[in-house]
């Protein structure tokens, strides 16, 4: 019977439209066949993920410009930038007179806890000690950083009147002997800026960018340094840098002492500071680079 001009649907679903049944064969999964499991999207990449990956970008370099970690880790600007100062601020990374980023020594102390604090001191200290022995002062083994001498290790000289310095412990790089030796071999307009911010600790201090350029030059001419009482009046000392296999300098070895002791000796106290960092660089190039302070490749 007709009702209306409507025609009556079976009882039951209604059909799947022909876009849905397309779908669904796509989809359909044999009889019998367990459910499997969805696979989660790859979680995003958090803060500290982000700040890693940076760090490890900038440490396994000598330095970076912004452009460069930018191209290599591939996240915003603005996230990297936030995330550069973090790490600065945190002492992990520094910023270059040139603008660009590098690691700072806080990480080179973590590394060395890390891969056995020992292995640099065992070849180290038996060069220092033996350094002392034949000149009788007080040694050192330096860094680079910002402008300073780091004193990385040391051994006490003989006498019982010795130059005090402590491991950890800054000296200015253009009034040091070690800090000239680690400083004449960097960049010169770097060299310039710290003569030209150079304050005057002595009489003999050398400051201003011009005469800490010509001491600079003095230095890589005769393969050493001298601090002939520009820091301490009373102390001078002698240093000699420290190569890796790329002929970069990556540290300083050196001695200092009264100047009534140390003026009068410069010449064997210089050749036997000279061999001792020679000595040094075949030692440290020969152990995993890490442990000489950069990273060789």
């Amino acid at each position: 019977m007709k009702s209306g001009g409507t025609r009556a649907r079976p009882a039951g679903p209604m059909p799947a439209p022909p876009a849905a049944r397309r779908s669904a064969r796509r989809t359909a999964k044999p009889p019998g066949a367990k459910p499997s499991a969805t696979k989660p999207d790859a979680p995003p990449m958090s803060s500290i993920a982000k700040a890693l990956l940076v760090l490890e970008c900038v440490g396994l370099a000598e330095r970076r410009t912004l452009t460069e970690i930018a191209h290599e880790v591939r996240l915003p600007k603005s996230t990297l930038l936030r995330l550069l100062h973090v790490l600065i601020a945190r002492g992990f990374l520094r910023r270059t007179a040139h603008g660009e980023y590098a690691v700072s020594l806080k990480l080179w102390r973590i590394g060395v806890t890390a891969l056995d604090s020992g292995a640099i001191g065992d070849e180290v200290l038996p060069l220092l000690r033996a350094l002392v022995e034949r000149t009788g002062e007080t040694a050192h083994y330096a860094a680079y950083e910002d402008g300073s001498s780091v004193y990385i290790e040391k051994v006490d000289g003989l006498h019982p009147i010795r130059s005090y310095t402590a491991v950890g412990g800054r000296s200015p790089a253009y009034a040091t002997a070690t800090g000239k030796a680690l400083l004449a071999w960097r960049d010169e307009a770097e060299i310039a800026e710290i003569g030209r911010t150079a304050q005057r600790f002595t009489e003999a201090t050398v400051a201003g960018a011009d005469a800490v350029l010509r001491e600079a030059a003095r230095t890589r001419k005769q393969g050493y340094a001298i601090n002939r009482g520009e820091w301490r009046a009373s102390v001078w000392g002698i240093a000699a840098p420290v190569f890796n296999r790329r002929a970069k300098v990556i540290a300083a070895v050196g001695i200092s002492g009264p100047r009534e002791r140390v003026e009068p000796n410069i010449e064997p106290f210089a050749a036997a500071v000279c061999e001792t960092a020679k000595q040094l660089s075949t030692a440290l190039a020969a152990l995993d680079p890490a442990l000489a302070l950069r990273r060789d490749p």
